[in-house]
Order: C-alpha cells, then sequence, then structure tokens
C-alpha cells in the first residue's frame, strides 16, 4: 500500500481538466456520475471553456445554463410522450444543477435556487422510473425530512434494503446515483434520506443543522422504513464521508441496523478536522491568514468551507479565522465514538480509500479492531487493486458497489438468515 503523504486527503489522480486541484477533482466527481445517468462526457466537456478558475461565477453559470438547456431537452421529450428520454435528460440536468449550487457560497442570490432546480428536476425523473423512484418524508421534531425508496419492481415482495446515506455536502440526489441502479439490479430495495445537516436540510430547514446524537433522526427514518410493504428486517446502512461517522454511531444504538458499512469509519471527528485544517503546526493566525489566500486562489474550496459552517450552524460566521475558532472550540468528546464503538456487533464493512490520508485510514483500522463485531472486514481500496483509491470511492462507484453488494450477498441472501 502507497504511505499517505498527508493525514486527511483525496486521489492525487485527477484528470487535470483545470489547474485548480479542488475544481479538478469536483469536475471528476460530476463526471463520475455517468455511470448511473447523472451526466454524459459530452456535455460536462461543454462547459470547461466557459470557466474561468478564479472566477467562481463563471462555473456558477456554465453548469447552470447546461442544466438549463438539458432540462428544456427533458420537458420537450416528455411533452412529445418519449418517458425514457425525458427521465435521462432530467436525471443529468438534476446533477448538472448540483455542480452549479455546489460552488455558491450560502449567501449567494442563487445558492437555494439551483438547490431547488437540482431536486424539482429529479422529482420530475421519479415517476418515469418503472417502477417509480418514491419521493418520502420522514417526520422528526416537526419537520419532514426529504427521502427516497425505490424498489426492483412493484410486486410488493420483502427484500432486503440498502439504506445509503451522503455526508457533509452531498445532497439526497447525489447519494441516489451511488448506488441505487447497484442496488435494484441485485434485487435490493435502495432508500435514502437526508438527516440533520444534509444538504437539502438545511435547504428546507435552516435551524436543522448538524448533531451528535444522529441515532435520533435515524429512529423516525427506520419508523418510516420499516412500514413499507417490500421492507423485511435485513436493513444495511451504509453512510459515506461524514456519513460515515453517523453511521457508526447510529449502530451502536439502533438494533434495526442489520449490517454496516461506513466510508469510512470516522470515530473521532474533531481529530480529524484538527489534522485536516493544520497540516503542518503553525500558529493559527497564520494558518487563517494562508487560508484566506489559498481560498482566493481556489473558490471552490471556499464554497466547500463556507458550506461546513452553514450546516453545522454558524451561518453567518464565514471567514477561515472564525472557522477554525469553531473547530478548535468544540468539546473534543462530544464527536467522539471512542468510548462506545465497541457496542457495535451487527455486521460491519469498513471502507477506506489508501489516497483518503494516514488519518482515516488510523481511524478505519482503530474502528475495526474495536468493534465487537464477530463479522467483520476492512476493505483498503486502491489502484492497483481496484480502480479507486479517492475519497468516497467516487472515483471509481463500480468498484465499490461490487464490493459491498458482494459482501452484502454474501450475508443475506447465500447465508442461513
Amino acid at each position: 500500500m502507497k504511505k499517505a503523504k498527508f493525514k486527511i486527503a483525496r486521489s492525487s489522480n485527477n484528470l487535470g481538466t483545470f489547474k485548480d486541484v479542488e475544481m479538478d477533482w469536483f469536475f471528476k466527481r460530476t463526471l463520475e456520475y455517468a455511470n448511473s445517468g447523472g451526466a454524459d462526457i459530452g456535455d460536462c466537456l461543454s462547459v470547461v471553456d466557459k470557466i474561468k478558475e478564479r472566477d467562481i461565477e463563471t462555473w456558477i453559470d456554465a453548469w447552470e445554463e447546461l442544466g438549463k438547456r438539458v432540462e428544456k431537452e427533458a420537458q420537450d421529450s416528455l411533452k412529445r410522450g418519449h418517458k425514457i428520454s425525458a427521465r435521462d435528460a432530467y436525471l443529468r440536468a438534476s446533477n448538472y444543477y448540483r455542480a452549479s449550487e455546489y460552488a455558491a457560497v450560502p449567501y449567494h442570490p442563487k445558492f437555494h435556487d439551483l438547490w431547488k432546480r437540482s431536486r424539482d428536476c429529479f422529482h420530475k425523473a421519479c415517476p418515469l422510473f418503472e417502477p417509480a423512484i418514491q419521493i418520502i418524508e420522514v417526520p422528526f421534531e416537526g419537520k419532514q425530512l426529504p427521502a427516497y425508496f425505490w424498489a426492483p419492481d412493484d410486486s410488493g415482495k420483502k427484500r432486503p434494503t440498502m439504506f445509503s446515506v451522503g455526508g457533509n455536502d452531498s445532497s439526497g440526489e447525489e447519494v441516489w446515483y451511488w448506488s441505487a441502479q447497484a442496488a435494484v439490479d441485485r434485487g435490493y430495495n435502495f432508500f435514502t434520506f437526508e438527516f440533520p445537516g444534509h444538504r437539502g436540510t438545511v435547504h428546507l430547514y435552516p435551524d436543522c443543522v448538524k448533531r451528535h446524537d444522529m441515532e435520533k433522526p435515524f429512529s423516525a427514518a427506520f419508523d418510516v422504513l420499516e412500514k413499507l410493504p417490500e421492507v423485511d428486517e435485513r436493513i444495511a446502512l451504509a453512510g459515506h464521508s461524514f456519513g460515515g461517522y453517523v453511521v457508526s454511531r447510529v449502530a451502536i444504538f439502533e438494533k434495526r441496523v442489520k449490517a454496516v458499512i461506513p466510508s469510512s469509519p470516522l470515530i473521532d471527528i474533531n481529530r480529524a478536522q484538527r489534522a485536516m485544517l493544520n497540516k503542518i503546526k503553525i500558529p493559527l493566525n497564520l494558518l487563517a491568514w494562508l487560508t484566506e489566500i489559498k481560498m482566493k486562489k481556489s473558490p471552490l474550496m471556499k464554497s466547500m468551507m463556507y458550506l461546513a459552517m452553514w450546516n453545522s450552524g454558524y451561518a453567518g460566521q464565514y471567514s477561515a479565522r472564525e472557522l477554525f475558532n469553531a473547530v478548535l472550540s468544540e468539546d473534543p468528546d462530544k464527536w467522539c465514538l471512542r468510548d462506545i464503538m465497541h457496542k457495535i456487533t451487527c455486521p460491519t464493512l469498513a471502507l477506506v480509500g489508501e489516497n483518503e490520508g494516514k488519518e482515516l485510514i488510523d481511524q478505519a483500522r482503530d474502528f475495526y479492531e474495536t468493534i465487537s463485531s464477530k463479522k467483520k472486514q476492512l476493505y483498503i481500496f486502491s489502484m492497483k487493486n481496484d480502480g479507486s483509491d479517492d475519497h468516497c470511492q467516487l472515483d471509481n462507484r463500480t468498484s465499490a458497489n461490487r464490493v459491498i453488494f458482494d459482501w452484502l450477498d454474501e450475508l443475506f441472501k447465500k447465508n442461513a438468515w
């Protein structure tokens, strides 16, 4: 295995489409969903020449224009009765609007509208599937958290279910692109919902931000899920990025989790944040100043950092100094599972990429060695063996789904249950 260069990292195997590493990585991330109908190579390449790397408005405008063009294609096809063409175009338009919204800081005038366009296009695609993707809401503390459910057919047959969630910056629609088709192709139901702090939830409810006791909203989601006629007790819970922490915590408290798949299994958020923010030990004031300079050169990184403040409840305090102060002032035990993760007893598949950095690999190993599951596996993805070494396998979701569902098949289908 390659030696991780940084404590927290992503794959260095980017496309080279943009000089800015953050912009190039997100372009690759957007293009990855071509595998599940969320993008096309020609569409994505058509925006490249329109984008000036340090002028983030050109990124926002280029992807928005592409989203509008493809949405118009969907509308035209639907009017003429071509449902499959319309469905496919709506899926791509949703992803392109998402790419545009990702670059808009939370106080940008288009921030909410672009998210709404992305969600609305996906909602228009849902009834065009056979069977239709069900648009569901999870009641929780007076709010209706957005969710999707998709079954392989409309027979009503009870099946195992993949319950998958995202992390810090993903939308519920993006989570669908990751593994929904892979799930239904293998005979699984697919379910996702946006927990407090998830992108869509905070767009709908600005006060519904991240919380450490995620088992409470997830209990509400399980209440909804288990009442669906197609769902049996075989429910696997997968979480990606920050979602790796979330599902690990939920598996400690929620006994309806029959298998947990964190990618990667974060057990100490505060430690991971400190490793990410201060890769080299320098004074905070100097670090904040250098980060502000970096954000001017990489405005997409700025958007990502400001989003993290927004969905964590620090809206309005937008600066590197404020972000660092918020992270460093957190109670270090509030977001730590170290003393309770031994209570995880369900079958567990922990995933991490070899280029995600020493800190995440160390936390994944610690998680694997400490949990009490009798059936457990730690899988470290590599370019050599899997064609993937990136964060959450966003460079090769086909490879990720192979590992995940082969493991689940052996657990849920081949073994006695």
